[in-house]
């Protein structure tokens, strides 16, 4: 796999807090299977907030969840009926998704776990009813581009939930991944004119230690 200076940062908002050097990294799978490496557990296991509340009123399909880390976001969706496809760039995080997979009551949900960069993957086009991804960060160069990828395997009718650290948060500049911080404009302006707007904002949230977060949520809905 090609080695990329990029920041694969998986649902930071309520699955603590890790630190990569975002200046002098490359963001490859060494990088982040090195990262979980050291750590019993970097995620809280629990799914995004942001996630539940917009995929909880949706009719369950088939979805994809791009930077799955290990794998929160993945089962509760396969718990609530979901299809689901699980894709990370680190052996060592998908191994804990499955981990958790198996240890679950319940084994028979619809899980397929993929290894890849989603940076360079290419999903299948018009695939998916749900495309989620949660903070996500890539360089400024790179977000239009991988929008419109992540925006190309929503299926017809199909929602494209993206979110990230909002860069209006009090705490932006505080944030190793600051440069990387996006508002909903560019996500929108990339996805192009096949997609309605339901939601595009900056959305405030509470951490589980009573800390407020401004984070960019967009949903779209292809037409």
């Amino acid at each position: 796999m090609a080695e990329h200076k990029h920041a694969h940062i998986h649902a930071e908002n309520d699955r603590g807090h890790a630190e990569p050097d975002f200046e002098n990294g490359a963001f490859d799978a060494a990088f982040w299977d090195d990262l979980y490496n050291q750590r019993t557990s970097i995620w809280s296991g629990n799914p995004n907030a942001v996630l539940v509340q917009e995929a909880s009123e949706l009719t369950p399909g088939r979805a994809l969840d791009i930077g799955c880390g290990e794998g929160a976001d993945t089962l509760w969706l396969a718990d609530e009926g979901w299809n689901v496809t699980g894709v990370d760039i680190s052996d060592v995080a998908l191994g804990r998704a499955r981990a958790a997979q198996q240890a679950l009551e319940s084994q028979t949900l619809a899980v397929e776990w993929r290894q890849e960069d989603v940076l360079d993957w290419t999903p299948p086009a018009a695939a998916f009813d749900l495309v989620s991804v949660h903070f996500l960060q890539v360089p400024p160069d790179e977000l239009e581009l991988t929008t419109r990828r992540f925006a190309a395997a929503v299926a017809p009718k199909g929602r494209l939930l993206i979110v990230g650290h909002s860069p209006n948060d009090s705490h932006a500049s505080q944030h190793p991944a600051q440069n990387r911080m996006f508002g909903p404009e560019p996500v929108v302006a990339a996805a192009g004119d096949g997609f309605e707007v339901i939601h595009a904002e900056h959305r405030t949230r509470t951490t589980p230690d009573g800390d407020e977060r401004i984070d960019t949520v967009v949903v779209l809905q292809r037409r």
